[in-house]
Order: structure tokens, then sequence, then C-alpha cells
């Protein structure tokens, strides 16, 4: 039953015949027919020989549905009144009047006289074909129509003949739209668009239908009547005739140009008028419906005129926004029983600054049931809360494409609205805003969009959408609710969590699996869901709530994650595709009496041997078969380096050999590098970096393997010449390369408690012995025991936490204090601050304290004074490591002796921070601030590290670097930060740097002497006849030169000679040796193909430097040794220089 215009009708009609003649088939003309449909100067006149009958429009049911209409039987699923309660007093399921069945006279087509209903009657074409008219033109000039003729029957379609499916046309220009002319105007002179743009997808088969901007060119016009410019009056609706190739899809209407000759356009139909209101007043959204700035203007705008003559509200002024009960009352109008009785349409396209209306007064009425169109600028940014909330009839097909938001039930059952697409620039849709918009069928959403509220789509029954933007991150509770024709495959991959009830009912769900950090499914998650078929579930994931499969019955779960510790009372109720499941955590998750109830009768749970809990909590009444799990996986290797087109097979071995389910899969981590095939072999692709990761089907367990691919070394290479060309046939052959230093690592995962923002946990002694073994195992394997072992304690939760708190047992504290044991550092990793103890740290701590330790990390609030200044609203933190000393009080270890600690506090910085500028600052009272000059961010980790001898208070601190005009663009721009914010180098002007400048002897051990924080004044001038005493730098020069960092003869220095990268090398690796750095020696030696080149005594320093990671090769494996620094390559060498220093584990990464 539609209740449509006769225009409406005819745009339908159009659409049909254009698809009858595309596709080939029949088409027989229901609905609305045309009384000149077949008429000619031959057939003048409709008989009943033709078959002509007119078609008479219907009006819908009004009918609202009562407690009357409504049986006993409950339809919801849930028949008992008081279901058994999920943990945490989770709601009991409350009926409402939706969950009994509908049996209502009205839905059976009995109708009375109160519902308004009228039947349509329909219509039949003209049959009459004449064949004098069909030998002249088939094409008439102007706007008409070219002449239909009757489609044949079991006719093929072209396989050259595309279709293109038309699914959204854009809306026109207000004055395009409506025309009002004087007259005498000539139809060639209205303006009527050769071209519109649309959305659409080919009809193709088996492709995807997902619509794409189009411009349809060729289009003509026809009238509803022959155009006559000679009336003084009249009105003419006008629809686009589409060329060869285009069709609409199933309710897309055509767009419609409405001319009026001599008198004000209004919408065809209604022989009424435009309302003109100006609202240049929006207050405060009015005090209530009675007193508001809204009233007024419509008030002023009638000026007696009867307000059932209106047909369109028009509202021009130069407001921003419409608000409360000012909006409320202005949609009011349109409002069911307002007595605006002819009000169908509303036009604020002459609101040119408008840019958001919203209805905030807590009250909305439900029967906006006159509003049909809707016409808005496309300078409109938010659609606010409320603002279509009812309007039942609203055919709106598009929206700004400056739009935003849409706010909390925008267009809540507005059953009508028949959106194709969404702004492209759409960043959030609030609660409830499509709630009950069963004809919206959209299939995609913006790729820009970030949020979906509670309930925002709940009950669209149409929409279609195949998959959701990568971008987002939040889907509200109830989003996608009963939306029985989504059709996802796939959800973004940044979901952490999927909520309560968010796709129950989708009863079209096809998803092939879950994001893969996801950590909780919500209760109802997936209720009904009678098409997902999962195979597994992520392996971070923690909890599965009440319902959260109930009804999945194509679930085909092979296995339950490692980390899950609980599952909601009937989660998979009548999963009955379940057979097997293997369960991968060794304590058993809380379970309920109906978590499995109703599944299949041969449902087997395999559990690990030893497990803890599965003999009670419900899993006693379950069938359980014990296996033994895997514990460990052990590589053959480490590190592997290839040249490009090699291969080599990694050997990954099961700990315990006797593990009921050994299946391990093997995955690159850029197989632009290095690809590796389910046997492990790994084959290098081209040069670079790629770590191999084999992990177990259950349980999860993982190995890694560092892959390096370089240019292979021909003989060629690595002859190394003499420089005489008489010798240049002597070989000489290059010594094996130094291979790396670095520990063999290994992780324990520590669970965590989470209450009041602290995190509280154990580290397990049991699980460090173990790590401990396998890691020595591992070692002695390779050869490496003698370079130690770190120690990993990685904080696990599924819950947010500021604070943590990390108790090491004085029996774990021993262990990793034995000599015996090769512990060279114990990091505790979490995701806010991560702190390295380095062995003599440790060996402290345990002198000092007696027991038991803890590690407390506490987000700190009250900063005062620099300290304040220093950090702002950037994270700070209390680290301390306390104990209970022999008189039962509390006691804290502040200082570490010789031992140094590695702080590392997680931090985002803002859009105008630089990442150079960034300090480490401490403060023992909270309140005055030291720099730590030997601090840096690292890009990568997003972390701000430090190291430090004792603990405090720690922050974030920022001091911003000059601004230089010549280093915004440059490479090395946050590497000049750094060193211009920490005083090392400066500009050479106010706003000059000169980056590509050459970098002097002097320039460099002034940085190395503020680096190491020198007092100027301790080293008096004049040693050096060619450094002048009054030089800023002299006082820096005379300390270099006292600690061996710079060598000199006959007392001259030479300050202002530029540095060569030999040299800088040297200088740097004396100046760590003055300072008591241990360079690490991260990286295999590289062959330098100039290494000839390289001074004798240099090459050791060079060496240390690139093994170190703060020196690398030009490319092609030269060094270039004799090459000039520039300023630029000056700091990023000493920034790099600083990382390495202070977390000596950031020397593997390459830059």
């Amino acid at each position: 039953m539609r209740n449509r215009k006769h225009a409406r009708g005819l745009s339908l009609l159009l659409c049909a015949v254009l698809l009858a003649g595309q596709l080939g088939t029949t088409i027989y003309a229901e609905g609305t027919a045309s009384d000149t449909e077949g008429l000619c100067e031959h057939h003048p006149e409709h008989t009943a020989e033709c078959g002509y009958v007119e078609a008479v429009e219907g009006h819908r049911c009004e009918h609202i549905h009562t407690d009357d209409c409504y049986t006993d039987k409950l339809v919801c699923g849930y028949e008992e009144e008081n279901m058994e309660p999920a943990p945490d007093s989770d709601a009991v399921h409350e009926h409402t009047k939706e969950c009994y069945e509908l049996d209502c006279p009205h839905e059976r087509g009995e109708h009375d006289e109160d519902c308004g209903y009228k039947e349509t009657v329909e219509g039949h074409i003209c049959g009459f074909i004449c064949g004098e008219c069909s030998k002249e033109s088939e094409q008439v000039s102007g706007n008409d129509l070219s002449e239909q003729k009757l489609p044949e029957t079991n006719i093929e379609k072209s396989e050259e003949t595309a279709v293109f499916v038309l699914t959204a046309f854009e809306m026109l220009g207000e004055k395009t739209q409506y025309q009002t002319v004087s007259a005498g105007t000539k139809l060639s002179e209205l303006d009527l668009p050769n071209t519109l743009s649309a959305s659409g997808y080919p009809l193709e088969n088996d492709a995807e239908r997902v619509p794409e901007p189009v411009t349809i060119t060729d289009v003509v016009w026809e009238s509803d009547t022959e155009y006559d410019d000679n009336a003084g009056l009249g009105s003419y609706l006008f629809t686009p005739v589409l060329p060869t190739g285009y069709t609409c899809e199933k309710d897309v209407e055509l767009p419609e140009i409405y001319v009026r000759i001599g008198a004000a356009n209004v919408v065809l139909g209604v022989q009424d008028d435009v309302l003109d209101v100006t609202f240049n007043d929006n207050g405060s959204g009015g005090i209530s419906m009675d007193d508001n700035e809204m009233k007024e203007a419509i008030a002023t705008a009638l000026n007696g005129r009867k307000e059932d003559s209106i047909t369109i509200i028009k509202l021009t002024g130069s407001v921003t926004e419409i608000t409360g009960y000012n909006w409320r009352y202005l949609l009011e109008r349109y409002k069911r029983d307002s007595g605006w009785n002819n009000l169908t349409a509303l036009d604020l396209s002459g609101m040119t600054n408008l840019k958001t209306m919203r209805n905030d007064t807590n009250t909305v009425s439900h029967m906006i049931t006159k509003l049909q169109t809707l016409t808005l600028l496309n300078n409109l940014e938010q659609i606010g809360r409320n603002a279509f909330y009812g309007c039942s009839n609203l055919k709106l097909q598009s929206l700004p494409g400056g739009l935003k938001q849409i706010g909390g039930s925008a267009f809540k059952d507005c059953t009508s609205l028949a959106l194709q697409l969404l702004p492209k620039g759409l960043t959030q849709i609030g609660d409830y805003a499509f709630a009950g918009c069963n004809s919206l069928a959209l299939q995609s959403l913006p790729k820009d969009l970030t949020q979906i509220g509670d309930y925002a789509f709940y009950g669209c029954e149409r929409l279609k959408l195949q998959s959701l933007p990568d971008g987002l991150t939040q889907i509200g509770d109830s989003a996608f609710k009963n939306c029985k024709s989504l059709a996802l495959q796939s959800l973004p991959e940044d979901l952490i969590q999927i909520g309560e009830s968010v796709f129950e009912g989708c009863t079209s769900l096809a998803l092939q699996s879950l994001p893969k950090d996801l950590t909780q499914i919500g209760d109802y998650a997936f209720l009904g869901c009678n098409s997902l078929a999962l195979q597994s579930l992520p392996v971070d994931l923690k909890q599965i709530g009440r319902s959260a499969f109930a009804g999945c019955e194509r679930l085909e779960l092979q296995s339950l994650p490692k980390d899950l510790t609980q599952i909601g009372a009937y989660a998979f109720y009548g999963c009955t595709g379940l057979s097997s499941i293997i369960m991968e955590s060794s304590t058993a998750p809380t379970i309920f009496s109906s978590t499995f109830e109703n599944t299949n009768t041969g449902l087997t749970f395999y559990i690990p041997k030893n497990g803890n809990g599965y003999d009670s909590g419900n899993w006693e009444n379950l069938n359980t078969v014990e296996y033994t799990p895997i514990s460990a996986l052990v590589l053959d290797r480490n590190t592997l380096q290839l040249g490009p087109g090699q291969s080599e097979t990694l050997a990954a071995t099961v700990i315990p050999t006797d593990a009921s389910y050994k299946a391990v899969s093997w995955k690159s981590s850029n197989t632009g590098v290095a690809i590796v095939d389910s046997s492990g072999r790994v084959t290098a692709v081209s040069i670079g970096t790629a770590t191999i990761t084999v992990t177990s089907q259950y349980g999860k367990k993982t190995a890694t393997c560092a892959v390096t691919v370089n240019t292979p070394i021909s003989n060629r290479d690595n002859d190394y010449s003499s420089p005489r060309g008489s010798d240049s046939n002597i070989t000489i052959t290059p010594l094996k390369p130094s291979q790396p230093d670095s520990p063999e690592r290994t992780v324990v995962e520590t669970p965590v408690t989470v209450k009041d923002g602290m995190a509280i946990g154990t580290a397990s002694d049991d699980s460090t012995w173990e790590a401990l073994t396998r890691a020595l195992h591992t070692a002695r394997q390779k050869g490496r025991e003698k370079y130690g072992i770190t120690m990993q304690y990685s904080v696990t939760s599924a819950v947010v936490y500021d604070s943590f708190s990390i108790i090491i047992k004085r029996a774990t504290l021993d262990r990793l204090t034995d000599p015996n044991n090769g512990i060279k550092y114990l990091t505790l990793h979490t995701p806010i601050v991560n702190l390295t103890f380095d062995l003599a740290a440790l060996q402290e701590i345990q002198k000092q304290s007696t027991g038991d330790i803890t590690l407390t990390v506490a987000r700190e609030t009250g900063l005062t004074g620099d300290m304040l200044a220093a950090v702002g609203t950037r994270p700070a933190y209390r680290l301390t490591v306390g104990y209970t000393g022999q008189d039962g009080k509390a006691a804290f270890v502040t200082s570490f002796g010789a031992g140094r600690v590695t702080v590392r506090l997680a931090y985002k910085p803002a859009a105008d921070e630089q990442t150079g500028s960034l300090f480490l600052v401490y403060s023992k009272d909270g309140k005055n601030t030291e720099w730590l000059y030997q601090s840096g961010y690292d890009l990568s980790s997003g972390n701000l590290t430090g190291s430090t001898g004792h603990f405090s208070v720690y922050g974030v601190g920022y001091k911003p670097a000059p601004t230089y005009a010549d280093t915004v663009n440059h490479w090395a721009k946050e590497d000049i930060n750094f060193v211009a914010s920490r005083n090392l180098l400066g500009g050479t002007g106010e706003t000059a740097f000169i980056p590509d400048g050459i970098m002097t002897q002097g320039m460099l051990v002034l940085a190395l002497g503020q680096l190491a924080g020198i007092e100027p004044t301790a080293y008096p001038s004049g040693q050096f006849s060619d450094a002048d005493a009054a030089a800023y730098n002299a006082p820096y020069v005379e300390w270099a030169s006292s600690k061996g960092i710079i060598s000199t003869g006959e007392k001259t220095f030479a300050p202002d000679a530029a540095v060569t990268r030999e040299e800088i090398a040297v200088m740097m690796k004396q100046y760590a040796a003055v300072l008591g750095y241990t360079l690490p020696i991260a990286r295999e030696a590289e062959i330098f193909t100039d290494n000839n080149k390289i001074a004798g005594s240099m090459k050791s320093a060079v060496q240390a430097m690139q093994q170190a990671g703060v020196m690398n090769s030009k490319g092609n494996h030269l060094f270039a040794p004799k090459d000039t620094v520039t300023r630029a390559e000056a700091a990023a060498i000493l920034r790099r220089f600083v990382e390495i220093v202070i977390d000596p584990s950031a020397a593997g990464d390459r830059r």
C-alpha cells in the first residue's frame, strides 16, 4: 500500500520500462498508468479494446498497535522470567510487548474506517499499437521521450550491453529543483541539466555490488503534461529520461524538477503556497513549546494566513544552529494532528550558515508523519540529537557532503528513509541514530568513521553492509541488533571488545574470523547468528559473556584460548556444531551449568594435564579427556643471515617432547624481504630484515628468528687490493667478523588483577625457573651462553590500569642474582612503564632488602613547582622498590649503587610536540626538577627512555628546540631538535642551523662536554697555541684533551678543522670509555669494501661504532672514512649514541 503522488508513480514506471528494455524481460505495468499513454491522432482516446485501466492511489494503514494486538505467546526466546543470572549481578531479561506474538486484524488486512486504509487499484498500460506512428522517427527533439516499444519475450541481452544500476541521485540545487518563470519562457530556456550525479554499480555476474559515484550524460527530461510556453499560468513536473544502459534499483526515485509559470513555485499536486520564515535568533533554544523564537518567527510569517494552506516551510536566516524548543516547535508542525493539513516539505536551503540542528528538550513526538521532502545545504556539519525522530514518511535519499556527525536518535523510526550512501567525511554515528529505519539499505560506511553508538542501526532489516571501516574503534551495545540482512565478512582489526547484543539476531552474519586483539565478547553479542561458522577465537580473548553465541548452530570452534578466564551462562547454548574443544588454558575458566547446555551430546573437552580447576565448578559435569600441552617452542637459531635467493630451513622443537598436539604454523613479518613455508624453510627475497615466527596451533606458544638479507659479497668484493697497480693481484683475506653479544631473551607472562586503577600481581617462581632453564639450554645450543640472559616479566590484563605493583619472592630474587644463572638484565614490561634492571642493580636490591620485594609504579598527580611546569599534563610516576624491614615496617631501596635501571615511559606526543625535545625528568620531592639530557624518545616503541641509578618521581618533560627555517623538511629534523634542545649544538643564527654545513672539531668537543655535564671553569684554557683562550669552546677542548678524547701534537688542535667519519668514530669511542659506558656488540661486523682506506689506528673504533649501531655504511658497504661529517649527520650520531648507552637493547634497531 503506497501513498505516492501521481508524479512519483510515473517515476517508478519509467524505471520499470527502462529496465524492461535493457534486460529483455517482459514487464506489465502495475500501479499508476498515465491517461495519455498510447494516445495519438489515430487513437485519440482509450477504448475497451486497448485494455487501458487507470490506477487509483491508495492509503496506508495508520493503525497503532495496542496491548490487545498481542497474544500471550512469547517469541523473544526467553521462556522463563527469571533465567539463571550471569556473574557480577547481570540483569535478568524483562519482557516487553515486543516479546509477545503479534495477532492484529490490521496485519491480516482486516482494516476499519478509523485506520485510514484505502486499497490501491492497479492500472494497466494501453495496448494499442499504431502502425502509422511506428513508421515515424523513434526520437523526438527537446525533452520528449523517445517512443517506447513493448518489450518482446525471450530476447537475450547482448553480452556487449552493460547495465549500470543506480542506487541514489545527488540532490539538485534549489534553483534547479524549484523554478518560477514568466509566461512565454521557452522549453529550451528552462534549467534542465543534461548531466546528473549519482551512485550505483555495474550489473555483472559475481561482481561485488558496492555503489560508486557516476556522472550520467546525455540526459533528457519529460514533463508530466505538455509544456505550453504561451500559458499565463501553469505548473509542470519534469523527470529525467535516462540514457540506454542505466536502470534504477528498487525504490530509487528519479530526481524531479518543478516548474511554475507566473506564480511562486510549490510542490505540484497541491494548489497552495510556501511559507517563508525568517529566523535569525536561536537564543538559548527556547524556554518551552509556548515560549520560543521559532514560534514567533512562524507566527510573523503566517500573518493571518491559514495553516492548512501551507505545503512548504522555507527557512531563511543567519544562525549557525537551531536547537531545543525552537527545533522541536518547527518539527511538530509536521505532526499528524498539527492542523497543518497539507504541509509535506521543509526547505532549509536559505539557512546559509547553519551547521547543526537538534532537539535537546528530552521530549520527542513519535508522529511526525507529514514531513516527506527535506532540503539541506552541503555545509551542514551535524544532524544532532532527535533531529528527525519519528519522521516516518521522510524519503531522504542523500545527506549533505559536509556532514561529520549524526547524533543520538537523529533518524530514529524514520521507516521510509532510503539513504544509499553516507557522506564520506562522517566520523560519528550516535546512539539510536538510525534505529527502526527498516528501509535503510546501506552497503558501505564512510572510511573515516570511528564510532558507532548504542542501538545505532537497531532493527535495520535491509542493511547490507559487507564490511566496516578499518579505522572503526568503537561499536556500541546493540548497534546492529536484528539487522537480518547484515552480511559482514570481517571486523576492523583495531577492535578490542564486542559489546552487549552488538550482532544479536543478525542471521546473515558470515564472519570468517574475529579481530586478533579482541579481549572481550559481551552478553548476547552473537545471539541467534545462525550463519556464523567461526573455527577459532582470538588468542588474547579473556571473557565471553552470557548467551554470547547462543543459537549459533554452525559454530565449529576447535579450541578455546589460553587466556580465557570466564564464559557466561548460556554462552554456547544450542551450538550443536561443536564436537570437540581443546582447552588451551592451564587454569579452568569460570563456567555455569548452562554454558554448554543443549549442545552436541558427544561434545568432548580436552583439558591440559595437571590443569587447575577442571575437576569442579561445573567442569566435572562435562565430558573431559586429559592431554599433554606444549610449554614452549624453541628454534635452532634466533638469527639468520641470507643473500637474495638463498634458503635455509629452521627447526622448531616442541617442549615437552611428548606433547599431545605438536602442530605449528610459520609466518614472516615482511614477505617482501623473506618468505617461509609450512616446513620452516626460509627464502630470502630482497635486502632488508624480517622476523620469522613459529606458533603452536594450541596454546599459542611462539619462538622467533631475526632474518637479515644482505647483498652477497662476491670474490671480487672480498679482495682488498694494494694501492700499487703492480700488486693488484695480491688478495688479503679478511678476518671472520665478530658476532653480536646481545643476551638471550626469555619471557614470563605475569597475570594481574586490577582494582581502582592499580594492577597487582606476583612473578611466578616456577615459571621463572622454567623460563630460565629453557633460555640457558637455548644459549648453550647456540654457543652464546657467555652473553647471558634477559628475563622479562610481561604484565597481562584485559583491564586498563595506570599504576602497578609486582611482587618478586625472595627465592625468585635469589635465582635472578645467582651468577651461575647468567641473568644480565631483568625487564618488567607493561603498557605504561617498562623497567630494565642490570645485574648490578638487582644485586644491590638483594643486598639492601630483606624478604620479598615489591616493584611499584604509581601515577603521580600531585606535582608542584618546577616539576609541574616541566611535565604539565604529561604522565609522571613514582617508582619504588619496597620491602618489609626487620623491624616489621615498610622500607625502600632508593639507590642502586653501581647498578643502572633503564626507565621507559609510554607516551604519545601531541601533534605540535617535537619528539627530539622530549626529556625524562625526575624529582625527589615532586617539586624541584632534574632534566636527564641523556634521555630520548623512540618512535618505534612509543617510549621515552632514560637511565638512572636511583628511584623517585619520573615524568615526561618537554623543552622545545629553537625553530630553524632550514630544518623544517630536513631528514634529520628530529635529530637536530634533540641536540638543539639539549644545547649540544646550536644554530648559526636565530633562524638557521645550516644542517648540511661542516662539523668542526671544536663543535664536536663542545657537544661532548655539554653531554657529559662538565664544569667549564674546572678546565682553564691555554694549552693549545691554535685555540683562542677566549673562545666559547676552549674549556671543552682542554677537557677533551685531558681525558684522551682527542689526540694532539706540538700543542696544536685546529678547532675549526672539519671532522671526518673515521675521526668522529674514534672520538665517540674514547668518549664512551672515559664516561664508563660499555658499547654493546649488537650487530655482526660489516666488512666495508673501502676498509683499506680506513686508517689502521682507527679501524677498531669504526667497527665498534658500526656494531653498536651508532654509525652505518653509506650504502653498498662503503664507510667513506675520509668524508667530512655534516652538522646534521653529527646530530644523528649524537642522538643514536645517547639512545644506545641508556638502552643497549636499542642497538640492534637499524634506522
